[in-house]
């Protein structure tokens, strides 16, 4: 059975006139916070949506919201980061939550990261979602976007980050080490590629987008970019071309039928993405081994679409509450127009579809079956999938209830990273002093964040 999500009062969706009556009546009761009552003299109240990025599908989810309320209606004000302090939007949105002039809601798009969130200026959502609304989702998605065993902002969808190979040169391992990763691709032989494209500078930024956070213990305000295992990544890398090596009649999808390449960095966002990746590798078992991490699952998180946030200054917080539920309730997570949806019931139910397999008929009458999805490679022709098997749906369900950790690119840290990496690449500075410094201008840059 669905869990339920609670509207900060109690679960479940309500008519407009009960929800006004009830909201009045049990103003102040409300495990997310204090509530406005609703309509005025002036008409509804306003909630405002601070936005990073114009999203048709929180726009429309939005507009749904103002259709079915009578004493709230939701504005969306755009934000905007950047590089420059004086010009972040998010730095913005801190200052004017804390003046208490800030928004009722938030959504941080694509672009974010638990820095954002560092500074406690957003609700603890868990106490609104409740515990049937936890378990309605997947609770390690939510615990992966947790801090200090708060949910400050909660994603709407996600998708998964991983390494692919086949499982003949990856062995019996599930994750593995630097030092485990290293050893098999050295293991291989010279005319093998880590994944097709592979360069110094890439193996770098690949390896360190996917796993930035696995180095950052933001609750602590630590990094461990000093340590042995950093200092191993940096020194594979650095084992690569300094440039991009690749002929004109390479082709991607002949490097993994011809056993050509050990590795395939993949994004995970669909139901069908799990069976592409043994078509790409001509039909051969494969192991998403994910990025080199100590402990744990190598298989990252990434969030997709909104991630949303309850100010810690709204008057509102029952009624601003209310759209986070509605967002997170099976219509609208059926409507996600990419990745995976939070909410458990409803990536079930595309599994279910998936393994469906439909049929057609052409002008003759004949029946055939129907392409759901297409693997389209560059340069050569897409591969029609009609249906997946109940074993490719148990290992995409193993591999979304096994992740446990987020993929996260905060630009000034990825920033820091090309910098200080592009020294060492380049012979200016040793491993040790790339190391330090790396470790040290991160290493303020947290301690700032969580002032």
């Amino acid at each position: 059975m669905a869990g339920k999500f609670s509207n900060g009062i109690t679960g479940g969706h309500k008519m407009k006139k009960i929800l006004c009556i009830f909201l009045i009546l049990a103003a102040g009761l409300s495990s997310c916070g204090r509530s406005g009552t609703g309509q005025g003299e002036q008409g509804p109240v306003v909630l405002v949506l601070a936005a990073f990025g114009q999203d048709p599908y929180l726009q429309k989810q939005v507009g749904l919201y103002n259709q079915l309320q009578e004493g709230y209606r939701i504005e969306i004000e755009q934000y905007v980061r950047s590089e420059k302090p004086e010009e972040d939007g998010v730095l913005r949105l801190q200052r004017e939550i804390v003046s208490g002039n800030g928004p009722d809601l938030i959504d941080f798009g694509d672009g974010y990261t638990t820095s954002d969130i560092v500074g406690k200026y957003t609700e603890d959502l868990s106490a609104c979602l409740g515990e049937e609304g936890r378990t309605a989702c997947y609770e390690n998605i939510l615990s992966a976007f947790s801090y200090e065993e708060g949910l400050y902002a909660i994603p709407l969808g996600f998708m998964l980050k991983s390494f692919v190979g086949r499982t003949e040169n990856l062995g019996n391992r599930s994750s593995w080490t630097i030092g485990e990763m290293m050893e098999c691709y050295r293991g291989q032989g010279k005319g093998r590629l880590l994944y097709p494209g592979a360069f110094k500078a890439d193996v770098f930024g690949t390896i360190l987008t996917g796993s930035m956070e696995y180095y950052i213990d933001w609750e602590a305000g630590k990094c461990t970019f000093d340590g042995e295992e950093f200092r191993k990544v940096l020194e594979f890398c650095n084992s690569f071309s300094g440039h991009l090596e690749i002929g004109e009649d390479f082709s991607v999808q002949d490097a993994f039928l011809e056993d050509k390449a050990l590795l395939m960095p993949v994004k995970v966002g669909t139901v069908y993405d799990i069976c592409e990746e043994e078509m790409i590798f001509n039909g051969e078992e494969v192991t998403f081994i994910g990025f080199p991490v100590e402990s744990g699952s190598g298989t990252m998180i990434e969030s997709c679409g909104p991630v949303l946030a309850l100010s810690g200054n709204s008057k509102n917080k029952d009624a601003a509450w209310e759209f986070i539920r509605q967002c997170l309730d099976v219509p609208a997570q059926r409507e996600l127009p990419s990745g995976f949806p939070v909410r458990r019931s409803v990536l079930e139910e595309q599994l279910a579809d998936a393994m469906e397999t439909e049929y057609g008929t052409d002008e003759n009458g004949v029946r055939h079956p129907v392409a759901k999805h297409q693997v389209i490679i560059e340069g050569e022709e897409p591969l029609d999938i009609y249906s997946i098997t109940r074993e490719q749906a148990d290992q995409l369900l193993g591999l979304v209830e096994g992740a446990c950790a987020c993929s996260q690119t905060d630009q000034r840290i990825y920033q820091i990273f090309l910098d200080e990496a592009g020294y060492y690449f380049s012979g200016a500075k040793s491993l040790e002093e790339t190391a330090d410094v790396i470790q040290a201008r991160v290493s303020m840059y947290v301690a700032e964040a969580i002032k």
